[in-house]
């Protein structure tokens, strides 16, 4: 209840009102004297506006007391009224304390002995900020405190989940070179998936959800990750324009976030949570430029609020920056060997022709007999296959290192004879040469110039004839080395897949993807041809294994 007495106004009369009457009234009324009934209009006048005062202070949201010089509380609102004791009995004290610094102050005429304090303090559960201000004061010291206390419970929450974003979203940075330098790029995107699967759920409590990158070349927006929600079928795609592609090419072309409170109502959802009812969905950005989309879907309709959006937006710029220092370590590894391999073949270039020169300089001479000649012979030869595989490491991921070598000397193997592989790549030399290969091994070989084309002799197969392995690039035109993948394990099972990438450049991600649905290996370009019949012995194996288990 709010502590105040009633007023009790006593006007003068013919004569003297007694002390001792009024003394006794002291303990239920606050007395008011007037000295004279001219006084009575002002009196009613300023009444009226304490009235007023007082039923503002009745209404506001914020606690509001006034407390003594002993700590007691003489007067409060409703709303104080309304907090627990513990609450008030921790307001009262600090007010008390605020009171006594007041005072502290040997200069009464200070400005700063009359600046407000501000204080918080926590019960139970709650938080709690509250202002003490001077009250009303008798011979240079306050005798009273004003107190507002209001409750920031939930905007402190707030403040804490947003600095537990801020520090997941550093622990998503710290890819550190040391300690991911053994892994293949594929396992590096494990492990950022990793992290970020298990922040988006136990700090945004967020259950189904998608990453999707945007290909400048293509305008398209590419599936890296998806918890909970199915990927687009094959041929499917997403365009990051603002019609006619979703939610998701909305928010990648307009660079703005979307809610989505039913998706029933809304005639841009595009397809993805099975029994979906509502999604958000933010742009991934970096330096103001936007690289993806992060899509949350859920099967409750209204499910996310502002609050949601603001904190997806702040992971995904997180998400945004992890990303993009991981494509760039993989582009530097790609363009590093490049510049590595050229470097070497120009240092060696002059040496090289050299030995070439002297060796040749030599078999013409007279003196050399047959013998002398078959060895600079095999010298000369042995420079130009220096040159050879220097140029072929040079020209990076389009070319199998070794290849001729391994035509020259290579037999048909029994593990090998008859087995029907699908190869695909857009690339003539390493789709020829793969072929090539495999074909001299004993492999009956079907090569193709595109993902849409093998997908079509996929589909085509009957389901009696199985290949036994498909191998195919990750980087294709018209369609990515994942949908080669499903479109593989939708026709035949138990067919095994090899993906290729050059460098271990995966712009679509599609290891990452195929890898947590069955991909048996993969291939980095420029890998040697040895390696190549290695890996494809290896998936034959693996085949024949599972088939006798059947």
């Amino acid at each position: 209840m709010t502590l105040s007495r009633p007023r009790l106004v006593l006007l003068p009369g013919e004569a003297p009102i007694d002390a001792s009457l009024i003394e006794p009234l002291r303990e239920a009324f606050e007395i008011i004297q007037l000295e004279d009934a001219g006084q009575l209009q002002q009196f009613l006048a300023d009444a009226s506006g304490a009235e007023a005062a007082s039923v503002v202070l009745q209404h506001i949201g914020e606690g509001v007391a006034v407390v003594d010089a002993q700590g007691k509380v003489t007067w409060q609102n409703n709303r104080l009224n309304e907090y627990d004791q513990e609450v008030r009995r921790q307001f009262a004290e600090l007010c008390h304390e605020a009171l006594q610094l007041f005072n502290a102050y040997a200069d009464p005429a200070s400005r700063a002995r009359r600046a407000s304090r501000k204080f918080s303090f926590r019960c139970g559960e709650s938080h709690f900020e509250m202002v003490a201000s001077p009250g009303s004061a008798e011979e240079d010291r306050f005798t009273t405190v004003v107190g507002v206390l209001w409750d920031v419970t939930a905007s402190r929450r707030l403040l804490d989940k947003l600095d537990a974003i801020d520090a997941a979203g550093s622990e998503l940075m710290k890819i550190e070179a040391d300690a991911i330098s053994h892994l293949s790029v594929a396992e590096r995107l494990t492990l950022l998936e990793e992290k970020i699967v298990t922040y988006v759920h136990d700090l945004l409590e967020f259950d189904d959800f998608e990453i999707r990158m945007l290909d400048r070349e293509t305008n398209r927006l590419d599936l890296v990750m998806a918890i909970g929600i199915s990927p687009l079928r094959i041929g499917e795609v997403i365009f990051a324009e603002a019609e006619g592609n979703g939610i998701s090419g909305y928010v990648a072309a307009s660079g703005e976030s979307y809610l989505c409170p039913s998706v029933r109502d809304d005639p841009r959802y595009r397809e993805g949570l099975d029994n979906a009812a509502s999604s958000l969905t933010v742009p991934l950005r970096l330096h103001d430029r936007t690289i993806g989309v992060f899509n949350i879907e859920s099967q409750t309709t209204n499910a996310f609020d502002e609050n949601d959006r603001q904190f997806a937006t702040i992971f995904g710029r997180y998400i945004a920056m992890a990303m993009n220092i991981l494509n760039l370590l993989v582009v530097e590894r790609f363009t590093t060997n490049e510049q590595v391999a050229r470097t070497v073949l120009g240092e060696l270039s002059e040496p090289l022709a050299d030995i070439t020169g002297l060796a040749e300089a030599l078999r013409e001479e007279k003196l050399a007999d047959g013998k002398t000649r078959k060895g600079l012979d095999e010298i000369i030869e042995a420079v130009e296959k220096i040159r050879r595989r220097i140029a072929a490491c040079s020209a990076g991921p389009r070319t199998v290192l070794g290849a001729e070598e391994e035509l020259h000397r290579a037999e048909p193997d029994p593990a090998m004879i008859g087995k029907r592989v699908l190869i695909a790549d857009d690339d003539d030399e390493i789709r020829n040469s793969v072929a090539a290969i495999l074909t001299q091994r004993g492999c009956q070989v079907i090569a193709c110039a595109g993902g849409g084309e093998t997908i079509d002799v996929i589909r085509s197969t009957p389901s009696d004839r199985p290949f036994a392995l498909i191998i195919s690039d990750i980087k294709m035109p018209d369609r990515s080395g994942y949908e080669v993948f499903r479109a593989a394990k939708e026709a035949f099972t138990e067919t095994p897949v090899i993906l290729m990438t050059g460098f271990g450049y995966d712009p679509h991600h599609s290891i990452v993807r195929a890898s947590q649905e069955g991909l048996q290996s993969f291939l980095f370009k420029p890998f040697k041809a040895r390696q190549l019949v290695e890996e494809v012995k290896k998936a034959f194996e693996l085949s024949d294994a599972g088939k006798k288990e059947l």
